[in-house]
C-alpha cells in the first residue's frame, strides 16, 4: 500500500461522483459511504444507490453498519452482486444516528460482541473479503 492513494469511507461525502473524480486523479482503492445493512435489506433506494461502483474504480469496498451477524451475512450477498471487492464493518462512526442504534463506535463498548460479529460476518462471506 506504500505510495497508493486510498479514499477512506466518508459519510455524506464519498458519493459516486466524488469517488469517480478521485479515481481520475489516481485513487486506487475506494470505500462506499456507510450503508445501514438493515435499511439496504429492506430495499431502501438511498442505500441501494450507495452500492454503485464507478467503472474507473480499481478496487472498491463497501462499508456496512450492522450489529447482527445474520443481517451482515445477508447484506454481503447484495454487496457481492454489486461488484465490490471487499466489505468494511464500521466500528468507528461516532454520529448519533449510528450510535443510538448500537452501531458504529458504540460497538467498541463490547469487545467480545464485536469479536463475535466480525468472526460471524467474515465467516459467512464466500466470495468477498471482510
Amino acid at each position: 500500500l506504500n505510495g497508493k492513494m486510498i479514499l477512506a469511507p466518508l459519510s455524506r461525502g464519498g458519493n459516486l461522483p466524488f469517488r469517480r473524480l478521485c479515481a481520475d486523479f489516481g485513487m486506487e482503492t475506494a470505500f462506499s459511504e456507510m450503508i445501514y445493512a438493515r435499511s439496504l435489506l429492506k430495499g431502501d433506494a438511498v442505500e441501494q444507490a450507495r452500492l454503485r461502483r464507478s467503472s474507473n474504480e480499481k478496487y472498491y469496498g463497501v462499508q456496512i453498519a450492522t450489529n447482527q451477524i445474520e443481517e451482515g451475512v445477508n447484506v454481503i450477498q447484495h454487496i457481492e452482486q454489486a461488484g465490490a471487492d471487499f466489505v468494511d464493518l464500521n466500528c468507528g462512526c461516532p454520529i448519533y444516528e449510528a450510535t443510538r442504534r448500537g452501531l458504529g463506535s458504540s460497538l467498541l463498548r463490547s469487545p467480545k460482541k464485536l469479536g463475535n460479529l466480525v468472526a460471524g460476518v467474515g465467516g459467512g462471506a464466500d466470495k468477498i473479503y471482510v
